[in-house]
């Protein structure tokens, strides 16, 4: 397998796994999984028979999200939440004023979230069918998305096909650039055999712009859950991200015009 950002064909073994092996491009540095490989499981992506559990759209690090796109692209406007899993996102962004969607591959999640909540849409198909509909958003979340995406390239690429003019795009991973990556190398708890892609800001920031996108923001967190409205950890959090230790980053981007 060519690395999914630069195409190159040299990589080598950073990290082996029981069940993957981690690569890092010898040109770029990208790193990535090789899910061509014989021994990657089949089933590693989705667990189509796992329950939705409790649906909690008021925790703080969500409205932390919220916020962000209310500033940069508020309300009346389209939405759609790419790999919504439980659907949190769209309920938070329906009750802000948006019109919003959710985008899950999960079949039973989409068809518990239509019984229960039927204020958003809720889609059970993938970006590429979403595309061929010609229906555009003007916002487009992907949160925890792109780590799961062996060929993220390909997929941004089919994200730009459903933007309108001025759309925002939201796109937060894991940080493979930041302190407690370098720090644990091999042991960084993000390695797992779901995560085939592993971003550095510099990695997203090529990516977004080889995909027609100009990136207006970047921001990063110790962890993806920051907020709590805990006041101590809060302050832990906020000051280790200060030092560098940003293990979620975010970009914020439009389309190039």
């Amino acid at each position: 397998m060519t690395c999914p950002i630069c195409q190159q064909d040299d990589a080598t073994a950073f990290a082996a796994f029981p069940r993957f092996t981690v690569e890092e491009c010898g040109g770029c540095g990208f790193k990535f999984v090789d899910v061509t490989a014989p021994d990657y499981p089949e089933n590693a992506q989705y667990v189509h028979d796992e329950p939705i559990g409790a649906v909690r759209p008021h925790q703080p690090h969500l409205m932390r999200r919220v916020r962000d796109i209310m500033r940069l692209r508020p309300p009346p406007a389209s939405a759609l939440d790419i790999g919504c899993g439980k659907g949190e996102m769209p309920l938070l962004l329906a009750e802000h004023g948006y019109r919003a969607a959710g985008l899950e591959m999960k079949q039973h999640y989409v068809e518990y979230l239509c019984q229960r909540h039927p204020g958003p849409r809720w889609l059970a198909c993938d970006v590429a069918q979403l595309a061929n509909t010609g229906e555009l958003f003007d916002v487009i979340s992907l949160y925890h998305v792109l780590e799961h995406v062996a060929r993220p390239l390909e997929f941004l690429g089919h994200v730009r096909r459903i933007c309108a003019p001025g759309a925002l795009m939201v796109v937060e991973v894991p940080n493979a650039g930041g302190f407690e990556a370098r720090l644990k190398g091999r042991k960084w708890h993000y390695y797992k055999v779901d995560h085939v892609s592993y971003f550095t800001e510099r990695d997203l920031l090529a990516m977004a712009d080889r995909t027609g996108w100009r990136v207006l923001k970047v921001k990063g967190y110790q962890h993806f859950s920051h907020p709590q409205h805990v006041w101590w950890k809060d302050a832990v959090k906020s000051g280790l991200a200060c030092l560098g230790f940003k293990d979620v980053i975010s970009i914020f981007a439009v389309p190039n015009t």
